[in-house]
């Protein structure tokens, strides 16, 4: 990385005439003086612009040819656009602390940027996953000259509901998939000592063959002390951290959203797993607009995967309209975000609706003043005998499943963020329903329409034979040719029942076998539309490995690694125990 500055001119991949007068490579220095490399794109003409940033570990100079927006239409729009590495990433100098290192070093970025000559003293942020993790937390360092956000599938929220852990258990293979695949290899370079790269690097091939083989993903493994490349070990570690700790609060607004007073504008998809927390977010922040008069946040919801916006996902294809190119004809994503940033920093009018969202199983586009919309009403589904899924509980009855942690139920489809085979989106759920530790229920063939806006959750009353049990429940679309696919899930372990799933608040406390206990799981949103002759199809299972970790069934708060039991679990159903199914619908659909 150069002390200086280099500047290049001329054409890149872009078509036509190149926009950017000039490309700089740069340092931008922090408060401790670790200098951040840095691409300056800068437009012809007269400046100062209002500049746009994003901030990621993943090579930030790459944006230019395969950023999720083109960078060179907002160079041509009139931007002075940065490109960053974070710290102790590819260009920059440093040690990657990943999270807690955003909040200083964002807000002396935004205030390096503000301040060159070339900028008008004004910044917009924009960029997805940990590209909006750093646009809040430069925001919470205190960035005074940062006037926009534009975060997609972000995780910002909270560490605990889709990003570390969900409904209590610990997000295993997304983790290790980011760590392994995403962030080791740059810092296994960066080793200064062949011989420690070299033991490094042996390491990553440990971790590779375990993760191929499943042992990574074995009951208990996050608190087992697992080996793998030591160079992110804080990954695992984060996993056995307690859900109240202070350090999964690191970087996240959770208890911060009064801080968040620019206009945000939040990109999402349904087959996310950082779906929760940008719904969360939305709420949040729509709720302390409607308090305050501060500015409406504004949402984009499509048919999307985390780093799949084309439309197209586990063989479902939802039209051309889907796809971020094209947004059912209202522009590309980028074109959203230049309307965006020409609103909130050059003060254009406003030009389009709070809230899109795409409506699957019909598949269109749906404008919105807010999501779900004013007048929702709550359809609750009771499971019953023989696999019925009805509008009223009937008589008592109870399905079994053995819950077995050495044969875990693999993940099919859904809000995932894994590696080969385990792909993200409405897949088809025939060969985990076959299982025999996977109990179903259905509707009779729908007669008209039925549109699900909103939320999502489960009623589940269990009873186990060990003193932990794992709950997960997915809603899927059975159409008339018997084929299942998932719309969306959730888990809950039954020892964190009583903890907050976004604040960590609560403590755990183990089951009393053969009690009854009411477990509610949380299937997050979606906006889906089941069409005639389809049905509505709830599935129940105790695992989904490698997607989460897999439960021991056995109490453990020491996180000392309990020795895994098999444990037969008794879903119970009828009026005196009401398992249920409890769906938003709304009626007539907005257009």
């Amino acid at each position: 990385m150069s002390d200086g500055t280099s500047a290049a001119q001329g054409q890149t991949g872009f078509r036509g005439t190149d926009p950017v007068a000039e490309r700089r490579e740069t340092t931008c220095a922090l408060r401790d003086g670790t200098r951040l490399r840095t691409l300056l794109l800068i437009p012809h003409g007269p400046g100062p612009w209002p500049a746009l940033l994003t901030r990621h570990p993943y090579d930030a100079a790459r944006e230019e040819r395969e950023g999720m927006l083109d960078v060179g239409r907002l160079v041509a729009a009139g931007y002075l656009v940065a490109l960053q590495d974070v710290r102790g990433r590819f260009g920059s100098e440093g040690v990657f602390v990943p999270c807690a290192q955003e909040v200083d070093d964002g807000a002396d970025a935004v205030a390096w940027l503000a301040g060159l000559p070339e900028c008008d003293g004004t910044v917009g942020m924009w960029g997805a996953s940990y590209a909006s993790d750093t646009q809040f937390a430069a925001l919470l360092g205190d960035a005074p000259a940062l006037r926009a956000l534009a975060p997609a599938m972000t995780p910002a929220m909270s560490a605990l509901d889709g990003f570390r852990f969900r409904g209590g258990v610990p997000e295993i293979g997304s983790t290790l998939a980011w760590t392994h695949y995403a962030i080791a290899p740059d810092l296994i370079a960066r080793i200064g000592s062949a011989h420690e790269r070299d033991a490094e690097r042996a390491r990553w091939e440990a971790t590779e063959r375990a993760i191929t083989d499943g042992s990574a993903f074995r009951a208990g493994a996050p608190r087992a002390g697992q080996d793998t490349e030591a160079i992110v070990a804080w990954g695992l570690e984060l996993l056995r951290e307690p859900l109240g700790s202070e350090r999964h609060r690191e970087g996240k607004v959770v208890d911060r959203i009064d801080a968040v007073d620019v206009p945000v504008f939040l990109t999402g998809g349904w087959f996310d797993v950082f779906l929760g927390s940008t719904l969360e977010l939305h709420r949040r922040l729509l709720r302390r607009a409607k308090d305050t008069g501060g500015p409406v946040p504004r949402l984009l919801i499509g048919p999307w995967t985390h780093d799949d916006f084309s439309g197209r996902a586990a063989g479902v294809d939802f039209g051309p309209g889907a796809s971020a190119d094209e947004l059912g004809g209202h522009g590309d994503l980028t074109t959203q975000h230049l309307r965006w940033f020409d609103v909130t920093l050059r003060a254009a009018p406003a030009d389009v609706s709070p809230v899109r969202v795409f409506l699957m199983g019909t598949n269109r586009w749906i404008e919105l003043a807010e999501f779900p919309p004013p007048g929702t009403r709550t359809l609750e589904l009771y499971l019953n005998a023989g696999g019925a899924l009805t509008t009223e509980a009937a008589g008592a009855g109870e399905r079994r499943l053995t819950s077995d942690p050495a044969c875990p139920v693999p993940p099919c489809g859904g809000a995932v963020l894994l590696f080969g085979p385990f792909g993200a989106g409405p897949a088809d759920q025939a060969a985990v329903e076959a299982r025999r530790d996977v109990v179903s229920w259905r509707t009779a063939p729908l007669t008209g329409e039925l549109t699900v806006m909103g939320a999502v959750r489960a009623v589940v009353h269990l009873t186990t034979t060990g003193n932990d049990a794992d709950v997960i429940v997915r809603l899927c679309d059975e159409g008339p040719d018997g084929v299942s696919r998932v719309v969306t899930d959730g888990v809950q372990r039954g020892s964190a029942r009583f903890v907050d799933p976004v604040t960590g608040v609560g403590g755990r406390r183990p089951l009393e076998p053969g009690r009854d206990h009411e477990f509610v799981i949380d299937l997050w949103s979606t906006a889906h539309t089941f069409l005639p002759g389809h049905r509505v199809r709830v599935d129940v299972a105790p695992s989904s490995s490698p997607r989460w970790d897999v439960g021991s069934n056995v109490f453990d708060p020491g996180g000392q690694a309990a020795q895994p039991v098999v444990a037969v679990y008794t879903i119970r159903h009828g009026a005196a125990r009401p398992s249920r199914l409890v769906l938003q619908v709304v009626t007539p659909v907005p257009s």
